[in-house]
């Protein structure tokens, strides 16, 4: 199996994988759990949208591109989809009704696709911006739903937000981690490129 065929089954089956999740039998974990919707059904969704860009970067890239200038438009349309999933009001609805969920499913997923292709066209300090905006108030929802006697979502128990709560701040440190190895990577040389030099 080729690289490519390999990453590409790797973006279906996430995405099938995170679909399921709303559908029957599966769906009862996401009803019963804030952990499993918030903490595994949702990054699932935006893992598959970033896995797919990867798989399919001409098929989707090129027609986001002339969009995206310095990948400012997707990080901004990646915070607006995602500060309004955070919202518990939506999460309520996104148990309770069909199509909210579908919305849930597209939006998140889509998140993921600009994601990855504003993470390509961003300069560091861009980058660097959105990382540092959006990664605080993931971690300050976090802090507020684990520190909080009130019920923020009436589909979940208080305890299961408390324990929702600590994966949001874990889930924010581990984003924060690996966006900075990532560019820890790109800013330093490689061996090979240090044996290159005269």
């Amino acid at each position: 199996m080729t690289k490519t065929l390999a990453i590409k089954t790797l973006a279906i089956q996430i995405t099938l994988l995170a679909a399921l999740l709303s559908v029957p039998p599966l769906r009862a974990l996401i009803e019963q759990s804030m952990v499993w919707h918030m903490l595994v059904q949702m990054p699932l969704l935006v893992l598959a949208g970033f896995s797919t860009a990867v798989a399919w970067p001409q098929a989707l890239g090129d027609r986001l591109a002339r969009y995206n200038f310095f990948g400012l438009t997707g990080f901004m349309l990646a915070q607006c989809i995602t500060a309004y999933w955070m919202i518990p009001a939506m999460i309520d609805r996104a148990v309770v009704l069909p199509n909210a969920d579908v919305s849930k499913l597209v939006g998140l997923w889509l998140t993921g696709v600009v994601l990855r292709q504003s993470f390509l066209k961003a300069p560091l300090a861009v980058q660097l911006f959105f990382v540092g905006y959006s990664l605080p108030m993931l971690a300050w929802l976090g802090f507020y739903m684990f520190s909080t006697d009130l019920r923020l979502c009436n589909a979940y128990s208080l305890e299961s937000q408390l324990r929702a709560g600590w994966g949001l701040v874990l889930l924010a440190a581990a984003l924060g981690l690996g966006w900075a190895y990532s560019v820890r990577a790109q800013l330093l040389p490689s061996s090979s490129d240090i044996l290159r030099q005269p």
